[in-house]
């Protein structure tokens, strides 16, 4: 009997140390499932911050400061995410710019334990990191408008843009413009020989440099002509057939855009005719989505603010191919080569023209990376296109 007793004793001492273990195990699992979940949700703050960031970087480049719109933007939208019971508050030490193009945001936070108190350990400190930096668009799926003016050009050491109609179409023969006895001449920014060069160093037209649109080089308030009444390229007025062809799809282009993908090297068909009364149905009603939407000078450049959007994310800022001048379109319909790619913030037309601004935008839906004429480096960041794209990129790098 008393070894029967003795029996029972030591079975219920096990069962007693077994719950105690199963339940330390248990306690130890829901603790780590906790901290796991809390390091995703630090994770997907920090890497939305970063993003936004590097959003802020494409519309004002290389503003690094605590007013920036890349330091505040990475603050707010980590505040838009939950970690733990709480939105994640960042502070300007947490946010750094390793590049020009990219922003790293670092963020520390305790999370507290439920059983890890019973062993002394009442929270654990947990790290998170992301890098996102503002690369070059060359081409995207978002958006585009049935319009295509020839990219900037020089003559000599003067630039001459869509808008200069005074000096006409680009001529490579001997001529006087503005005083100056020269010849035009061009090359796109996505031209293989700029792989890894920031564009945006370069400040005039001389030779050898780019003359394509560039931001942030050229994108200083400068009016531009889209769409044109003079043109000077029989029965072409810069408007463009996307996969649709006639009035009714390209007044609902201008004012909806067209999302098929798009790419510097694609070949784009022309859609002749002025076609005035669509084009000024088409942007009346663009305009209708943003009708508060206003171009202003900030303390590095010019900028969209809106009521209704984020700094240059209006939907009056639209994407557009350019082509080459060089290779200026044929009468009735023909294609072009798209040699650049842009975004242009549209202020008004009276149906025969469209005016506006070039400006930097982000292109939803982009790729991002190099000139499709050179596909062995990775090119510079986002300074030096005038659409870029924003991506995460590897932490370890920077």
């Amino acid at each position: 009997m008393d070894k029967a007793k003795r029996n029972r004793g030591t079975i219920l001492a096990m069962l007693a140390a077994g719950a105690v273990t199963v339940m330390g195990a248990a306690a130890l699992a829901i603790d780590v499932g906790y901290l796991y979940v809390f390091k995703g949700q630090l994770q997907n703050a920090v890497d939305a911050a970063a993003l936004a960031g590097a959003q802020g970087l494409l519309a004002q480049p290389g503003d690094h400061s605590p007013n920036g719109q890349a330091m505040r933007l990475a603050m707010e939208y980590a505040a838009k995410n939950i970690v733990g019971n709480e939105p994640l508050s960042l502070s300007t030490d947490e946010i750094t710019f390793p590049e020009r193009s990219v922003i790293k945001v670092e963020a520390t936070r305790p999370a507290p334990t439920f059983f890890g108190v019973v062993f002394g350990l009442r929270q654990v400190r947990v790290r998170a990191v992301a890098v996102a930096r503002a690369a070059p668009a060359t081409g995207g799926s978002y958006g585009w408008r049935p319009f295509m003016p020839p990219d900037q050009f020089a003559h000599g050491s003067t630039c001459v843009t869509p808008f200069d109609e005074d000096h006409g179409p680009f001529d490579p023969q001997p001529h006087v413009w503005n005083g100056i006895r020269d010849r035009d001449y061009y090359r796109s920014p996505y031209d293989a020989s700029f792989e890894n060069v920031d564009l945006s160093g370069y400040t005039d037209c001389s030779y050898g440099s780019p003359t394509g649109f560039i931001a942030p080089r050229d994108v200083n308030g400068r009016p531009v002509e889209l769409k044109s009444d003079n043109p000077r390229f029989p029965g072409n007025f810069y408007a463009v057939a996307f996969d649709g062809r006639g009035a009714n799809d390209y007044r609902d282009h201008i004012a909806n855009g067209w999302n098929g993908t798009l790419s510097v090297g694609d070949y784009v068909t022309t859609e002749p005719g002025n076609m005035v009364g669509p084009t000024r149905q088409g942007i009346q009603e663009l305009i209708a989505k943003d009708p508060s939407a206003r171009l202003v000078r900030g303390a590095t450049g010019w900028y969209v603010r809106s009521d209704l959007y984020p700094i240059n994310e209006s939907p009056r800022i639209v994407p557009i191919p350019l082509f080459d001048p060089t290779s200026p379109p044929g009468g009735g319909r023909t294609t072009l080569r798209v040699s650049n790619i842009g975004a242009f913030f549209i202020t008004g037309t009276d149906g025969r023209s469209v005016f506006g601004y070039f400006i930097t935008r982000r292109l939803p839906a982009a790729r991002s990376g190099r000139a499709p004429e050179n596909s062995s480096t990775q090119s510079t960041g986002g300074a030096g296109r005038l659409l870029g794209t924003v991506q995460l990129d590897d932490p370890s790098r920077y």
